[in-house]
Order: C-alpha cells, then sequence, then structure tokens
C-alpha cells in the first residue's frame, strides 16, 4: 500500500503533462511503455491485454476512474489503452496534485467497482449485457436527459463477450423499445430515456 502512495523521484521532478483530448479508436498508450497515470475527465476508455496469443478484454474505465496507475510501481504500463469514446484525461499523482491517502482508497474502491461492473457485463442474457453497457456509459445532460456515446459495435462485442451480431441484435431492440433514441445524425450520439437510466 505504501508503494501505491509513494511518488517516485522521477515523477515528482519531471513537468506534468498537459491535459489530454483523444478521438473514439485513438490508442492512448500501448502495454510495456513508459508513461503516467491518467484520470478520466470525460468518455470511456478500454483496457487490453496483449499476449503471444493476440489481444483480449482487461477492462473498462469511466469518468473520475484512473488507468495507467501500475506505471508508479513497475515503470511501465500492464495493458494497452484505447478510447472507445471521445475522451479527456488529466495526470493522476502528480507532485503538483498529489491525492491524499483518504483520496488514493476511494480510487482504489472506485476501480474494484468498475471491475465487478466489467465482469457483470460478460456473464447472463445477451440483452441485458448490452443494455446494462449503454446504461454504464449513459451521462446525465444540464436538460435532464441521459446521453451516451455508442462505442463500435467490435468494443461492444470485445466488452459484453458477444458476437458483433448479437450485439446489433440487441442494439436494434432496445431502439425499438424506445430505450434508446437517436437525437441527430450524428452516429456515436444517442439518448438513453431516464426513467430507464434511473433504473439501474
Amino acid at each position: 500500500m505504501h508503494a501505491v502512495i509513494a511518488i517516485p523521484v522521477s515523477a515528482a521532478a519531471a513537468p506534468p503533462p498537459h491535459l489530454r483530448k483523444i478521438t473514439m479508436g485513438e490508442r492512448i498508450y500501448a502495454a510495456a511503455s513508459a508513461g503516467v497515470a491518467w484520470r478520466v475527465r470525460r468518455g470511456a476508455v478500454r483496457l487490453d491485454r496483449i499476449t503471444s496469443a493476440g489481444r483480449s478484454f482487461a477492462g473498462l474505465a469511466l469518468q473520475g476512474d484512473v488507468i495507467g496507475a501500475e506505471t508508479l510501481l513497475f515503470g511501465q504500463y500492464s495493458f494497452e489503452a484505447c478510447a472507445i469514446g471521445d475522451c479527456e484525461l488529466e495526470p493522476w499523482l502528480t507532485a503538483e496534485k498529489a491525492p491524499s491517502g483518504e483520496s488514493l482508497l476511494q480510487t482504489l474502491a472506485a476501480t474494484e467497482r468498475r471491475a465487478a461492473d466489467a465482469l457483470a457485463l460478460r456473464a447472463g442474457e445477451a440483452f441485458e449485457r448490452v443494455r446494462q453497457l449503454c446504461l454504464l456509459l449513459a451521462r446525465a445532460r444540464d436538460d435532464g436527459r441521459w446521453e451516451i456515446a455508442i462505442p463500435g459495435l467490435k468494443d461492444m462485442a470485445a466488452i459484453t463477450n458477444l458476437t458483433e451480431a448479437t450485439v446489433s441484435r440487441a442494439m436494434s431492440r432496445l431502439r425499438r423499445m424506445g430505450m434508446l433514441q437517436r437525437q441527430d445524425r450524428r452516429r456515436a450520439l444517442v439518448f438513453v430515456r431516464p426513467e430507464v437510466a434511473c433504473a439501474i
């Protein structure tokens, strides 16, 4: 635990990175590369384990979550991170903005909850997995509606452990039921009915 809280001398001496804006589909960092930890200010991030057998889904990070914290211990990233929606990232645990011990414990608890969320998306009835993923990605707007940037079918299939065809059918069913409503012609932007999102 002490190793997680401590800030490496090299990180404390270096100037903090700037806020990063990442577009959907862009790789944030590669596995085994050096870097810093980031907090997701906006958007969603997919984490993948890279092995000789290929790429496999390892986790999901949403607004407020921290990614890349393992660099504080190992000096490099354990996973590959890619944006599955437009994202904003801010550096986490810099010398200028070091969180308190309580903040670190809150971050750890949030990470455990997110891991449980991701695990739940990979078991059970297919339609419910897709619906729950949409609700996880939904964010409240000022006008009381809920907004969601829909990831690509490939990402949704990997996260839910389903085929792309199954995800597509589930998304079509959500639209027919009125749970998802396309607001305009932008492909990634749809809205979740507030009463549905609040029923999580």
